[in-house]
């Protein structure tokens, strides 16, 4: 029998901060999305909310776009960014009504995703699984890069496979990951901030990080 090996998609992961530089990304070759992490100083601890960073990438870069909406209050930021992204992607441990949400990103045609902490287990989202388009699992707690990967994410991750089976969404990972832990991970989407941008040669970063198996 003959096994069809998939690549893995591969974003970068950056913060929506008021110094943001394009450049930093400008030499990255087989990237398949930009990943941008918007915070409130609520939801974490820290505040990130320059949403022109969104209309910028988007005039600069023919990549398509996650807003990862570490906030609050998301729904305060669709009208914002929604035509600028192409996931919204927000937090189940928000309080607010999530379906509401779903249901305001699909009207404008957009996909949606659906973020879960570290403590939040996957039982807590199977009944949003069927109305979303990516679920992202952290495998860091919320907050900035550098932080170091929660192994426990990996069986989040293997439950979720069990899932897309029966529902049609993109699993996504992000915080922590390395060459090291990333060929433990069947995912769809490795999103990845330091081990990209730090690396001495981050082409070859994201081109083994896509062939990992």
């Amino acid at each position: 029998m003959q096994y069809i090996v998939t690549m893995k998609k591969v974003a970068v992961s950056i913060h929506a901060t008021d110094d943001f530089n394009t450049d930093i990304i400008k030499e990255l070759k087989g990237l398949d999305y930009i990943h941008v992490d918007v915070s409130d100083g609520e939801f974490t601890s820290f505040q990130n909310l320059n949403l022109e960073v969104f209309r910028i990438l988007q005039e600069r870069y023919d990549l398509p776009i996650i807003a990862h909406m570490m906030v609050n209050n998301p729904s305060e930021f669709i009208e914002q960014i929604i035509e600028f992204v192409d996931i919204f992607t927000f937090h189940k441990e928000i309080v607010g009504d999530i379906d509401a949400i779903i249901r305001s990103v699909k009207k404008k045609n957009k996909k949606v995703g659906l973020a879960i902490n570290p403590d939040t287990n996957i039982s807590e989202i199977l009944s949003y699984l069927g109305s979303i388009d990516l679920v992202l699992v952290m495998s860091v707690n919320p907050g900035g890069s550098g932080q170091k990967f929660i192994p426990n994410s990996v069986e989040k991750v293997n439950q979720l496979r069990e899932f897309k089976k029966k529902h049609n969404f993109l699993i996504d990972i992000d915080g922590g990951i390395n060459l090291k832990n990333a060929p433990k991970l069947n995912v769809d989407i490795i999103s990845s901030t330091s081990t990209i941008l730090n690396a001495k040669d981050p082409n070859k970063v994201i081109e083994s990080l896509k062939n990992i198996n």
